[in-house]
């Protein structure tokens, strides 16, 4: 297990053992949407290839208030923990699979296909820069937020030429580069989003997350970076999410 796993799987820890400092807000609530997943799938950068490597995101949530003693603390944030699920169907675009090329790189690169999809439990952390107000009226408060999460991640890789791993239907760039493969990796986000409250008990939710993972491997490829200098970055993700929120009492 990676030191950084290490490290994302302890704060989880930390605070899902810690919950009994916190008093539960009797809230919970879900959301959904389109999923941007950055891999090396494509083009880094690409704009297609950014927006078709698309997928689906759902997560449920609840949440907790922090210690009653810091009342500075319970009026601005939120500690917001959850699980969730997301899906990607992966294909490379960009200028290297542009139909006009007819070398045999480009053609094996055209017919790879790729799969991930994740199940998660985290928590994030949400600063509201104005005082919340959760039983009163209708009300629009945005947020920023912080968090760390632990995934489990299952990836395939296939081509329509045949089996992956031959010099066939594999380029050279991918032959000790894929995986179909289950792992756990940690991850980070940075976010922000908003919440408008219908009624005193109801509240609609919009989520944008930035998701970086601590692994190269969750789309299921990873060319050798010491010799491909463009493999740079871990496997990331942006979500659009919409949702709803509902308070008990």
């Amino acid at each position: 297990m990676s030191k950084r796993l290490l490290f994302s799987f302890l704060i989880i820890l930390c605070f899902l053992e810690s919950k009994a400092q916190y008093r539960v807000y009797e809230e919970i609530g879900f959301m959904t949407g389109p999923v941007l997943f950055q891999s090396d799938y494509g083009e880094r950068g690409d704009t297609e290839n950014l927006i078709k490597n698309k997928g689906f995101s759902i997560n449920g949530f609840y949440y907790l208030s922090f210690i009653q003693n810091y009342k500075n603390l319970q009026e601005n944030f939120k500690l917001r923990l959850d699980v969730g699920y997301m899906k990607s169907e992966l294909q490379h675009y960009g200028k290297y699979v542009d139909p006009k090329k007819t070398s045999v790189f480009a053609d094996q690169l055209r017919a790879m296909r790729g799969t991930t999809q994740t199940a998660s439990i985290g928590f994030q952390i949400e600063y509201y820069p104005w005082k919340m107000d959760d039983y009163g009226r209708a009300d629009f408060s945005p947020y920023i937020s912080v968090g760390s999460h632990l995934n489990a991640y299952t990836s395939t890789a296939t081509s329509t030429l045949g089996p992956m791993g031959t010099f066939l239907t594999t380029p050279e760039k991918y032959m000790t580069g894929f995986r179909n493969d289950s792992d756990v990796t940690g991850s980070y986000s940075l976010g922000a989003g908003a919440r408008y409250k219908l009624t005193p008990y109801h509240a609609l939710l919009v989520d944008f997350r930035y998701q970086q993972y601590f692994s190269d491997w969750v789309d299921g490829l990873n060319p050798d970076k010491r010799i491909y200098k463009e493999n740079k970055s871990n496997d990331t993700l942006m979500t659009l999410s919409f949702g709803f929120v509902y308070y008990f009492n």
